[in-house]
């Protein structure tokens, strides 16, 4: 038979049970992220607040399927003459020196092995930390990289993309950009997720000007 005090206790589980069930904000959620647009969800036809340079195009693959958002392909039909000819530019955004800064996203490419770089690039002097991933075309991964700003605003950065004049196409899903480390993404893809950084490496920093 029940006592008072059991009852009330299986009351007050029952309510911490439902609060659970229907307050699903997770710490990931509750992230400020720093990017505009960054499931280039905002018009379903073109890809908004994201650019890129001449010899490749930027659009909304709609037979890619992920799930926030849509996927964004990258086509790399003309390399230039440097590994950042065409790049990808995000929309600008605040930063402060000495602090760390993470960036995520989910990418796959057209080849087993594909190399490409981002950047935390400030606009005007083009430096700023950066970090080399190699992409895989087995499926959509998250990688990220936490650099500390070597740099701080104004002027403003960008999170910059290149391709080190390899021609092909690059898919892209989710960015995270927010000040702190590494917080786990609660994206499944159907199996156990999988993430890919530089093991805790700070990234190296471009100082060279780029010529333009």
């Amino acid at each position: 038979m029940y006592t008072r005090v059991g009852i009330v206790c299986g009351v007050l589980l029952t309510v911490i049970l439902v609060l659970t069930v229907w307050n699903p904000v997770t710490v990931a959620e509750e992230i400020k992220n720093l990017v505009s647009n960054p499931d280039f969800d905002m018009d379903m036809n073109t890809v908004v607040d994201w650019t890129i340079g001449g010899g490749g195009t930027l659009t909304i693959d709609k037979k890619e399927k992920f799930p926030v958002g849509s996927v964004a392909k990258a086509q790399i039909d003309a390399p230039g003459a440097n590994d950042w000819e065409p790049e990808i530019h995000s929309k600008a955004f605040d930063v402060k020196n000495g602090t760390m800064y993470t960036c995520s996203f989910w990418a796959k490419a057209d080849a087993d092995k594909r190399p490409i770089a981002v950047k935390y690039e400030q606009l005007d002097t083009w430096v700023g930390p950066s970090q080399n991933f190699s992409l895989t075309d087995k499926e959509m991964i998250e990688y990220s990289f936490s650099p500390i700003m070597t740099m701080g605003s104004p002027p403003q950065v960008v999170i910059h993309i290149q391709f080190n004049k390899i021609k092909g196409g690059v898919w892209f899903a989710h960015f995270r950009v927010y000040e702190g480390k590494y917080v786990k993404d609660d994206i499944n893809l159907g199996g156990k997720p999988k993430t890919v950084s530089p093991g805790g490496k700070l990234a190296y920093s471009w100082g060279e000007i780029k010529s333009r």
